[in-house]
């Protein structure tokens, strides 16, 4: 069955311990340092029955990617930007904003996880700095196989942990779909999908849905942070991803890019 293979990532639960949902952070990543990521957005959502978790990107100085089941039941988001602590209002260059905008891929589709892509609006342009940088959109229609990646954010970082308190980040290759197709059942690994895998269990996790995957060495955003097996995130197992390639055009018709 579906459900016995696939997790959405995204949002874990807010409250005061922070305990995990089942979704996604980073395992076995390391600890960022300050602008090191400088397009990484924290999403603090509000949802009916309490807060939750998940990552972003900076596109421009007033428009944010995430996933799509990052926006359902939104409410608001609190933005985050310029951050790599996950709780500290005072950390030097943190900007916070809350934003009420977004627009979900009207194709979206939470049951196989298709077009898992949303944009948020900003209710203001934030300035640019050494440490708030967008990233790039990528061109073309590159498979992207076999080239290195990295992912982060501040999702869990073990089964049945807590969050990451620092930004964390990890490594990956590319997979082709094909070999996707072995973990995952193939009705969800699309075309507009993209898997990555790490060579020593590396992993996003729960809370880290949304967030960003780029190419290694640079801020070319291939991927946004989508789902991963229901077995659990410390098994090693490819991460799943939006294909960014495959909503480039879909995100400038949405925020004028």
């Amino acid at each position: 069955m579906l459900a016995t293979t696939l997790v959405l990532v995204g949002l874990v639960a807010l409250t005061a311990s922070f305990p995990s949902a089942d979704k996604t952070r980073i395992v076995n990543g390391s600890t960022a340092s300050n602008g090191q990521f400088p397009y990484q957005a924290l999403l603090k959502i509000q949802l009916p029955q309490g807060r939750a978790l998940c990552g972003g990107s900076l596109l421009s100085e007033q428009w944010v990617l995430t996933a799509g089941h990052c926006t359902q039941g939104a409410t608001s988001f609190e933005v985050t930007l310029g951050a790599v602590d996950l709780d500290n209002v005072s950390e030097d260059g943190r900007i916070i904003l809350t934003a009420t905008e977004y627009y979900r891929h009207e194709k979206y589709n939470p049951l196989f996880a298709a077009n898992d892509v949303a944009v948020v609006r900003l209710p203001e342009p934030v300035q640019l700095n050494e440490r708030i940088q967008p990233v790039k959109l990528p061109s073309g229609s590159d498979s992207y196989a076999d080239r290195r990646v990295v992912v982060s954010g501040w999702g869990l970082q073990q089964n049945g942990g807590s969050v990451a308190q620092k930004l964390q980040y990890a490594p990956l290759t590319v997979i082709t779909n094909s070999k996707c197709m072995k973990t995952y059942n193939p009705l969800v690994i699309r075309k507009t999908t993209l898997c990555a895998q790490g060579s020593e269990k590396q992993s996003p996790c729960n809370g880290d849905s949304g967030g960003p995957l780029v190419l290694e060495g640079s801020f070319v955003q291939v991927g946004v942070v989508s789902f991963g097996h229901a077995s659990g995130c410390e098994r090693g197992l490819p991460g799943a991803f939006a294909r960014v390639t495959s909503f480039v055009d879909w995100v400038k018709q949405k925020t004028g890019l």
